[in-house]
């Protein structure tokens, strides 16, 4: 049995990570126990899963029983006691694990180095997270992992992206989600659909979510009179939403795994990404290889012109078209739930080794 602690209560990376990981360890034959506040929204979602028990505190008690060691708990001591691998998603709390440090590992959803330095397991989500952690630590005494984040290839719609070369005129629809923040980069992308519109171009751009910056982002398209930028709202589930759409933009400033960008693969969009370290893990390039050949198209940061240049080149069919094929095969041979499931296959065998 495998072991999961987070006080985390939002909808988004690290609920969707729990689900992931779920799917990932039944196909394993693991069993999954889950401590989680007891308002998560994602709750619902796991309690479905055949191989998941849930274990819904109050938030203060559960945070009590971590920082008390589970002392006045007999039922999760024991669990924790007897499981073969605990993972801890909030590195604060990692210091309150240390007697079962040959069998806890930290799951580092955000890239941050916070916490990171024990002498127990850090995964990292990316390598250019664990490579950041190496350069800042050296001389670290954990042991260091990457296992990326593994996509449920069945919630893929059979039905294609939009994209057709029969309309040559036809407007280019691109989409992005996420939460709306200063750190997202909505704001670059906005400024992109400004310059596009001084060009003329047919192209759309659809954002979907919510979140405190949202006033400012109208605002801000608002005063630049942009009729081609249209806010969608917040929808809990997108898969529907990206066979409307030609391609797919994640302008963030700091994203250590876009989940919505490799949802969007797994759709067969081609990707317009800034240089995060998920975006690198995705589209890697080397000597041999393009960005393109992974589905993607990488820009700098508040880069507006560089993001308005890359939705021209997707008006491209043949581009937009091959890209898309290449980002969904991506998706299926990197990042997968099998692949996920290997992976932690491994790291659980290489855990046991140490006890």
């Amino acid at each position: 049995m495998i072991v999961s602690i987070t006080t985390d209560r939002k909808a988004g990376g690290l609920a969707n990570s729990l689900v992931s990981y779920s799917k990932a360890l039944d196909l394993i034959g693991q069993q999954h126990l889950v401590l989680i506040p007891e308002t998560a929204p994602v709750i619902k979602t796991l309690e479905t899963l055949d191989n998941v028990e849930t274990i819904k505190l109050n938030k203060t008690k559960l945070v009590f029983h971590i920082v008390t060691r589970f002392l006045f708990s007999k039922k999760l001591k024991n669990a924790l006691k007897d499981c073969d691998l605990i993972l801890v998603h909030n590195a604060k709390f990692m210091k309150h694990f240390k007697r079962f440090k040959h069998k806890v590992a930290y799951v580092n959803h955000t890239g941050k180095l916070r916490y990171t330095v024990h002498e127990a397991f850090n995964i990292f989500i990316t390598s250019a997270g664990l490579k950041k952690f190496l350069k800042a630590y050296p001389n670290n005494k954990s042991t260091n992992k990457v296992i990326s984040h593994g996509f449920d290839l069945s919630e893929n719609s059979s039905q294609s992206s939009a994209i057709s070369s029969e309309d040559s005129d036809k407007t280019l629809n691109i989409m992005s989600a996420g939460r709306f923040l200063e750190k997202k980069g909505f704001q670059t992308l906005i400024d992109a659909a400004s310059i596009l519109k001084k060009t003329h171009a047919n192209i759309h751009i659809y954002l979907y979510g919510e979140g405190p910056f949202l006033p400012n982002l109208k605002q801000q398209a608002k005063s630049l009179a942009l009729e081609n930028v249209i806010f969608m709202g917040w929808h809990a589930n997108l898969h529907e939403e990206f066979n409307k759409y030609d391609a797919y933009c994640s302008p963030s400033l700091m994203e250590s795994f876009g989940l919505a960008t490799g949802e969007a693969m797994m759709h067969g969009l081609p990707v317009i990404a800034t240089k995060t370290d998920g975006a690198l893990e995705m589209f890697p390039e080397t000597t041999e290889t393009k960005t393109e050949d992974y589905g993607g198209i990488l820009v700098d940061f508040t880069a507006p012109e560089q993001l308005a240049h890359a939705m021209l080149r997707l008006g491209d069919d043949a581009l937009s078209k091959k890209m898309g094929e290449n980002a969904k095969k991506n998706i299926h041979d990197n990042f997968s739930l099998e692949r996920l499931s290997q992976d932690l296959e491994a790291f659980i065998a290489e855990v046991n080794q140490h006890k």
